[in-house]
Order: structure tokens, then sequence, then C-alpha cells
């Protein structure tokens, strides 16, 4: 089952919670548990079925969410089209994003070994967190 929050588009220019990393301003609003206990839903890119504010995140390839410094991303779910995503995150290192706001994502590539390139940047590596 997804966590949804239902204003994740109003969090557009509010003050970075928690830790200010991009975990905690999923679990502030959608009471999200700790990332251990994540579960690869369904692919994001591409599926017109996910609702507005659906927390999503990239997996590794085992399906579980890394929580490494860099090459992972967890976020709100805005919108689509054909060209990527819109997302709404928070990051704590991001000088150019100093509050929470929304982003276009556009897909890249997968590698032969099915690790995707760019991971936190790249629509196509984001599915929704069950």
């Amino acid at each position: 089952m997804p966590y949804i929050y239902q204003n994740a588009e109003g969090l557009e220019g509010t003050a970075k919670v928690g830790s200010k990393h991009c975990v905690a301003l999923l679990q502030h609003y959608a009471q999200l548990p700790h990332t251990s206990s994540w579960k690869q839903g369904e692919t994001v890119f591409g599926n017109a079925n996910i609702k507005k504010g659906t927390a999503i995140a990239t997996f590794n390839s085992s399906g579980n969410y890394g929580s490494l410094p860099t090459g992972n991303h967890a976020a709100f779910f805005i919108s689509q089209d054909a060209g990527g995503i819109w997302i709404m995150d928070q990051w704590l290192s991001d000088t150019q994003k100093p509050t929470v706001s929304m982003r276009y994502v556009r897909p890249k590539p997968q590698r032969k070994n099915g690790d995707f390139a760019d991971p936190s940047n790249n629509a196509g590596a984001y599915s929704i967190i069950e």
C-alpha cells in the first residue's frame, strides 16, 4: 500500500524539515517508517495510475533503498508527462534548493547490468514506496 500526502504540492517553498535529507521530508509529512522497512512498488515513469502526493524513491537492483550518501533519493510524486516526472523534494546540501520545492526529472538510459545512470535525477529509476 503506498504512502500518500494529499497536500504535497502545497509544500512548495516551505522550510526543509528534520535532518533536511530527502527521506526526512517523507517521514515528516506521510509518516513513512525507517527506510529498512521500505518495499519497492510499481515503477513511476509511464504509470498513469499514480496519485499526486505518493511517496516515491530510487531502489537498488536488490529492491532495497540504498541509504547511501549519494545515488539514491526519495520524494513526493506530483505529476508526469511524456518527457518526465514532477517531484517535490528537499536536499540537505543543495544551495540552489534552499527550501522544499518541485523539480522536473527526465528519464535516462538504464545500464546493461540493470542499474540506472544518475538515479536521483532519472525519472526511470523511481518506484512507489510500499
